[in-house]
């Protein structure tokens, strides 16, 4: 592909990845609240720094899970079962809008799943996509100790509020560290494991690129990421929401609308393959 058209494409990936950025984001600034609001509280880089390393980590486990995903999909709501394998993750249709599958649906939706299981290609691509996110969290969370400025804001129980915005003396060197840069809002933590319950953050400014030539996203769009403990000291992403919008050249207007919710994590062994996953969506769709 000629070298010209490489902004629009790297915007609309940018758009794509949002949810992982922010969910790096999140893992990344944790520790800026785990001393009470009453105390004097310790230098953010080095508290962030400590984060970073903590999760980075955990990271390298990579525990598998299954779990149930209720999202937005245009004007549709969609129930899948995800589960995640060691070639990346195969999601099975639930229902949509609140009913099952018709009998059409589900043949259609069981040939997606098949097309999948017989196409090297095809696994080769979603498992891709996976490690090329998983490496964008990664390289922003190395970003993060830099990026902002914290405040302890208010404290009730083990829940500790963090008010979080840009750090004017950082400046981003990618797309996606700049708008994830001019976010600013609030995080929840549980001071007592020190994890993460609840982000909200909004764009402080609006994110151009080419000078706005090539395209930009605007002022007030907002991501909120919530979290859940799902075992002894284990915690998942459970609710993302994310709502962007722009342009790109030619004044074609761009959006990244995402609303998911996750429940039911159920914990599935390491090495579980593609077929076992399948076999492990069917089953449990049997018994539902």
């Amino acid at each position: 592909m000629p070298n010209r058209w490489w902004p629009t494409i790297r915007l609309h990936t940018l758009l794509d990845s949002m949810t992982r950025l922010a969910v790096a984001f999140l893992l990344a600034v944790l520790c800026a609240a785990s001393a009470p609001a009453q105390s004097s509280p310790p230098v953010a880089a080095e508290l962030v720094n400590v984060v970073v390393t903590n999760e980075l980590a955990d990271r390298v486990e990579r525990r598998k899970w299954m779990y149930v995903i209720e999202k937005q999909d245009g004007k549709q709501t969609l129930t899948e079962k995800q589960v995640e394998t060691k070639e990346g993750p195969l999601y099975r249709l639930l229902a949509i809008d609140g009913r099952p599958l018709n009998p059409g649906q589900r043949q259609q939706d069981d040939a997606r799943i098949d097309r999948l299981l017989r196409d090297p290609s095809e696994q080769a691509k979603v498992k891709r996509a996976q490690d090329e996110d998983e490496q964008k969290l990664e390289m922003l969370m190395h970003l993060m100790p830099d990026a902002f400025l914290y405040d302890y804001d208010s404290a009730e129980g083990n829940l500790v509020e963090v008010k979080f915005r840009p750090n004017p003396n950082y400046y981003p060197s990618t797309y996606e560290a700049r708008v994830v840069h001019s976010l600013a809002g609030t995080i929840l933590i549980d001071s007592q494991q020190k994890r993460l319950v609840k982000l909200s953050g909004q764009l402080t400014s609006s994110v151009e690129f080419g000078y706005g030539l090539l395209g930009r996203i605007d002022n007030g769009g907002t991501v909120e990421i919530g979290r859940a403990e799902v075992g002894p000291l284990q915690w998942k992403t459970a609710l993302i929401n994310i709502q962007l919008s722009g342009h790109l050249v030619l004044f074609k207007t761009i959006s990244k609308q995402e609303y998911e919710i996750r429940s039911d994590f159920r914990a599935v062994p390491d090495d579980l393959s593609l077929s076992q996953a399948n076999e492990l969506t069917v089953s449990r769709l049997s018994v539902q």
